[in-house]
Formats: structure tokens, sequence, C-alpha cells
């Protein structure tokens, strides 16, 4: 009786590691769904640079404009400063 005892209580207690390696393995910390779901974040974090460095060379375009076209200089200042030359008239609706 205690040889057929000793070996189910060695399978009972591998069975058990096996369902806490696999468990901790696929839902705990380091996991692969945690794992999944960091790759998923950090793709949206990757776009979201990509669109911010977009942006930032939209505006270094646009600054490079105003550095060296006057036509954006005077647009800016008639449209958003509400500035005239001497001797216009300035609208306003």
């Amino acid at each position: 009786m205690n040889k057929n005892i000793k070996p189910m209580i060695l399978r009972f207690f591998l069975v058990i590691e096996l369902i806490v390696f696999f468990s901790t393995y696929f839902w705990g910390h380091s996991g692969i769904q945690t794992l999944k779901f960091l790759r998923g974040q950090g793709d949206l974090v990757q776009i979201e640079v990509d669109h911010l460095r977009k942006e930032v060379d939209d505006l270094k375009l646009e600054i490079q404009a105003w550095q060296t076209d006057d036509f954006n200089k005077e647009k800016i200042a008639r449209e958003q400063l509400q500035m005239a030359r001497p001797g216009d008239r300035v609208y306003l609706f």
C-alpha cells in the first residue's frame, strides 16, 4: 500500500506544480497576457510618437516660413493682430 501511495502523491504534487506554473505563465504579473497587453500599448505609443514627430516637422516648416516669407508675417499681422499699414482701413466683422 505504501508503494502505491508514494507515486500518487508525487504525481499529485507534480500536477499541482504544473497548474501553478502554467497559470502564472499565462496570467501572472509577467505572464503572456500582460506581455500582449504591453505590446499593444507600445504600438499605440509608437503611433502617437510618429504623429507628434510629423507635427513637429510641420511646425518647423511653419517657423521657417515665418522667418523667411514676409507675406506670411504680414498676413498674420493683419488677420490675428488687426494691424494695418499706414493709410489702410481695417474692417472688423
